[in-house]
């Protein structure tokens, strides 16, 4: 017979679990048809902080406000769960939105919408074939966004028919792991912008983000992830990671714009993306007419542009700071850039634009292949075409290349065995951004001695674990 002191500790340990365990004891409640609602708003009016609304298959036609926090809104496993409207996670924090199909709704504030809100998730849901944007969330802290996905939104004006929107964001304690993350999303065939970002520690990684574009793109200009715009007094990205995504079939893929003042954008990491555009869209836009730039970064200051694969059709620019428009406005220059290891490829136009060019600190270790007009524009010195003439204009890609880089499709573009990119790269250790010393597929990179250039180390295979599929906000 155990003492009663040993079993006095017993329960304190089992005490302990349940508070540390979020929703390991919620209460739950079953919506649907035979169940204890039939509506989801009536349960979500029932629910109090911790419990679940647990939605079972049907059609609902309703738009759904939470009430309390920490409440989870979930699709009962394995259910098709339509919804005909919208839901809107207010500013209550710690709220879920797990696994929902959204459509034909419209609403300016976004299918699911959250704002204000500290700790909230938003996973597994499709939005799709409605007007507004898919998921639109704005001053919110400690937020994850992840596994949805999103197509076919449609509207006209600032964030409409977007796929992800996300203003004035920020972070409880300056850390990207509680500020807005953006992961593991797939967006497409949205008539504006993929994914919109604005704010403070934002990251934005392992999403496919692709053929956001319709035959209006020279009047709508769409972005596949942007940082672009002015809302509650913020302007532009600071500390912003963009990494392991896959980019293609935009009018401009990655653009971040400072509108004007470098500080607006400052701190920008961009690594290990594979950026390229197909021929044409899968909505018939051809990239020789339709496209601008793969990357470009308009206005601000410290960028690191590291290890991608950058290629395809773009009719002008793979990589372009500053103004590219020949107008030569100084005072759009992106200053402090560090570009390195990172496969340029196959622009109609330029490789690689630079005005000014004191834009650029560092430029090293970049392979560059099939640029038609030129593989650089350096400011003043016009258009270079060789790497002799790289090295004696800038000072800089002592360890720079021009060669084919021989990599396979640009889906997933590894080196092939002979590929002049393996082990032609800079070691970028030194800098201590803990993520880039794995390649796109999560692949570590060596600790010491030449890293391989692009996204893809040779040989790479995919090892980032999926998200799993029921993580749960943090506790508070």
């Amino acid at each position: 017979m155990p003492s009663g002191k040993i079993f006095h500790s017993t329960l304190s340990v089992w005490a302990l679990a349940f508070l540390l365990v979020p929703g390991a004891f919620a209460k739950q409640y079953e919506v649907g048809m035979g169940q204890a609602f039939a509506k989801i708003q009536a349960c979500m009016n029932a629910a109090d902080p911790g419990e679940i609304c647990n939605v079972h298959a049907g059609v609902y036609a309703e738009n759904i406000r939470f009430k309390s926090d920490r409440v989870t809104l979930q699709a009962n496993h394995g259910d098709t769960v339509q919804l005909n409207g919208t839901i809107d996670m207010l500013s209550y924090s710690d709220a879920v939105v797990d696994g929902f199909q959204l459509t034909g709704f419209t609403a300016t504030s976004g299918g699911i919408h959250a704002y204000k809100t500290t700790g909230g998730i938003i996973r597994n849901n499709l939005v799709h074939n409605a007007n507004g944007c898919g998921i639109y969330v704005r001053m919110v802290k400690d937020f994850q966004i992840y596994g949805n996905t999103i197509h076919d939104m449609t509207g006209a004006g600032a964030y409409l028919g977007d796929g992800i929107c996300t203003m004035s964001t920020s972070s409880t304690d300056g850390t990207y792991a509680h500020g807005l993350q953006i992961f593991s999303n797939e967006v497409y065939q949205n008539h504006q912008d993929g994914i919109e970002i604005l704010g403070q520690y934002v990251s934005v990684h392992d999403n496919y983000v692709h053929d956001n574009i319709y035959p209006d793109f020279a009047s709508v200009h769409p972005d596949g992830i942007e940082c672009n715009g002015s809302v509650d007094g913020t302007v532009g990205c600071v500390h912003a990671l963009v990494y392991n995504n896959i980019v293609k079939n935009q009018n401009q893929n990655v653009y971040f714009n400072g509108l004007g003042t470098a500080a607006q954008n400052s701190d920008i990491w961009i690594f290990n993306n594979v950026v390229f555009n197909d021929p044409a869209s899968s909505t018939g836009v051809s990239s020789a007419t339709g496209t601008s730039s793969q990357i470009i970064l308009n206005v601000g200051t410290a960028a690191y542009i590291l290890n991608n694969t950058i290629g395809g059709t773009v009719q002008y620019f793979d990589i372009c700071l500053g103004d590219c428009t020949g107008g030569n406005h100084e005072a759009w220059a992106y200053n402090d850039v560090h570009i390195l290891n990172n496969i340029i490829a196959n622009s109609l136009y330029v490789g690689l634009w630079a005005y000014p060019s004191a834009s650029v600190t560092e430029m090293d270790a970049n392979l560059y292949f099939n640029n038609s007009a030129a593989t650089l524009h350096w400011g003043s010195s016009g258009n270079l075409t060789s790497i002799a003439q790289i090295r004696s204009a800038t000072g800089m890609e002592i360890h720079g290349q021009q060669a084919n880089p021989q990599i396979k499709a640009l889906s997933a573009p590894n080196l092939a065995a002979k590929s002049p990119a393996i082990g032609a790269g800079r070691n970028l250790t030194g800098l201590r951004q803990t993520i880039l010393n794995s390649d796109h597929n999560g692949m570590p990179r060596p600790s010491s001695g030449a890293w391989d250039v692009g996204a893809l180390s040779f040989g790479s295979v995919r090892m980032r674990p999926i998200p799993p599929e029921k993580s749960t906000a943090t506790a508070r």
